[in-house]
């Protein structure tokens, strides 16, 4: 095999093996999304402090998630449902349909809400156990649980 034959099957592999990791998502960050900046700031202190590895991205509503996921893809968000400009469940979506047109892995989606939860925020999570519920309030340790259980 000629020397520049051996190169161009080294640059495919690299190429295939790049296509491949762009899919998944990054584990080592996450999107806190709420429009409650004590609440972001109360998560990302108790998270910080726990899993000190962990890149915490922070966004008031879904729209600044969809335009900060857009170009991180997060391995992990933790979601208000209700936020002004677009709620949690809309943002829910859009995010599922980005990871279908991109061909990438959906992340875990922990849902936080003070609500009762939508409809179809209770059927994504009884589809997929990689989403969960989170009621607010909610203590430290079950915010770090859920969070480190999708790392």
């Amino acid at each position: 095999m000629s020397e520049s034959m051996k190169r161009s099957s080294v640059q495919r592999a690299e190429a295939g093996s790049r296509v491949k990791n762009e899919s998944c998502c990054d584990k080592t960050s996450m999107l806190l999304v709420d429009d409650e900046e004590s609440i972001r700031i109360l998560f990302e202190m108790i998270l910080s402090a726990d899993l000190p590895d962990l890149h915490i991205d922070l966004a008031c509503n879904g729209q600044e998630a969809l335009e900060l996921f857009s170009r991180k893809h997060h391995a992990i968000l933790l979601m208000d449902l209700h936020m002004p400009v677009m709620d949690g469940r809309t943002a829910f979506g859009e995010i599922q349909e980005m990871c279908r047109e991109r061909s990438w892995q959906m992340p875990s989606v922990v849902f936080c809400t003070g609500f009762a939860p939508p409809e179809p925020v209770i059927k994504a999570i009884e589809e997929d156990e990689t989403h969960c519920l989170l009621a607010k309030p909610v203590s430290g340790r079950c915010l770090i649980e859920a969070i480190r259980d999708r790392l």
